[in-house]
């Protein structure tokens, strides 16, 4: 089963040092390294994550959740499509709160031993806990 990791902010500048660290995060040895944003509309630049931030409406919440399927159970051949899994992941929760759900997001399997998907996510207002049975 996947692990999903999650908290938010409601400052516009720290959803975009979020933007800045997802698409730069070191690797292993230090290395500056470039990935590439993606959005449900396919890849975006940096400039357009931020426009997104920028124009989010009053009281919106930014959440910054890592999505990481288990190595030894689901990705033991590193070969999902962590792109597609998560634009899945995010249609579903956009019907689950119904609300319209606007976010970013890169691929890290670069920097540890298991590949996992940040991603930035706006929502106008809040989210509420789920249950197990809910998902």
């Amino acid at each position: 089963m996947a692990i999903i990791k999650a908290n938010y902010t409601k400052k516009a500048a720290s959803a975009k040092a979020s933007i800045r660290y997802i698409e730069h995060r070191p690797g292993k040895e230090g290395e500056r390294i470039t990935r590439a944003l993606f959005s449900s509309d396919g890849l975006v630049g940096r400039y357009q994550a931020y426009d997104m931030i920028d124009s989010a409406a009053e009281g919106s919440s930014f959440f910054r959740f890592v999505m990481s399927p288990d190595p030894n159970k689901e990705d033991t051949k590193q070969d999902l499509s962590l792109r597609d899994i998560t634009k899945m992941t995010m249609d579903t929760l956009e019907e689950r709160i119904g609300k319209p759900v606007s976010w970013v997001a890169a691929v890290h399997a670069d920097h540890a031993p298991h590949r996992h998907v940040h991603i930035l996510a706006v929502v106008e207002g809040r989210l509420y806990c789920f249950t197990k049975e809910m998902i």
